[in-house]
């Protein structure tokens, strides 16, 4: 994808509108890869680096990749001591199985259904065959409760563009995470769980096979 950079008007209030929803859940992210046995992580679409400031300080070997020249530069104030790399999700400068995992923080709901797909594809073929793809992301809110707590995610969405803001729909539309994953031969979840009444959630799924794994990316 060669686009104009669609955060250099929201990076520098990105972090006011998210980070008091996603601390806690960051956190989590943190111990559960702590299970996985995880040391070599690459966050796909880091933003802010937010995340990548609490894997170093949890001991990762963390790199942050993400498109976003403006979110990059103030990833690199917030974690100087991680790497950090201005890349195409779909396409990272990356060797296969050089991670142990990939994780993915609302990072698949503002692209095209196709795209998500390739930046799943290239998660799965940085990942050693052992390793882990780490999802949190945007799910179908549970009940009336559920629907109202979803209310606020509309406004970061809206903030971030009109292309942003549809693709966020249509992800809802069919589904949401597990919606995707459905669509998805041959991965294995290991672990979810639910946020804000069941408007995100977080998966853990192991690779799949890397022939696989390399024939989608290619699709």
């Amino acid at each position: 994808m060669n686009r104009l950079d669609p955060y250099s008007a929201i990076a520098p209030l990105y972090d006011l509108a998210v980070t008091p929803f996603l601390h806690r859940i960051r956190k989590t992210i943190c111990t559960r890869l702590k299970t996985l046995q995880a040391e070599k992580v690459v966050d796909l679409g880091c933003g802010t680096g937010r995340q990548l400031r609490l894997l170093s300080r949890y001991g990762f070997q963390a790199c942050g990749v993400d498109f976003s020249a403006a979110m990059l530069k103030k990833a690199a104030g917030f974690s100087p001591r991680t790497v950090v790399v201005q890349a195409d999700l779909t396409s990272t400068p990356f060797s296969s199985r050089s991670f142990d995992c990939a994780l993915l923080c609302l990072a698949l709901h503002e692209n095209p259904w196709p795209v998500q797909k390739q930046i799943m594809a290239e998660a799965l073929r940085i990942t050693r065959p052992a390793g882990h793809v780490v999802i949190l992301e945007h799910a179908l809110p549970l009940g009336v409760c559920g629907r109202i707590t979803s209310l606020p995610a509309h406004i970061p969405e809206r903030l971030a563009g009109k292309k942003h803001y549809q693709y966020y729909q249509e992800f809802i539309k069919k589904g949401g995470l597990h919606g995707l994953l459905m669509s998805w031969p041959g991965l294995q979840t290991v672990g979810t769980e639910y946020f804000y009444l069941g408007n995100l959630v977080l998966i853990k799924v192991k690779k799949i096979e890397t022939k696989t794994a390399e024939k989608l990316a290619e699709s």
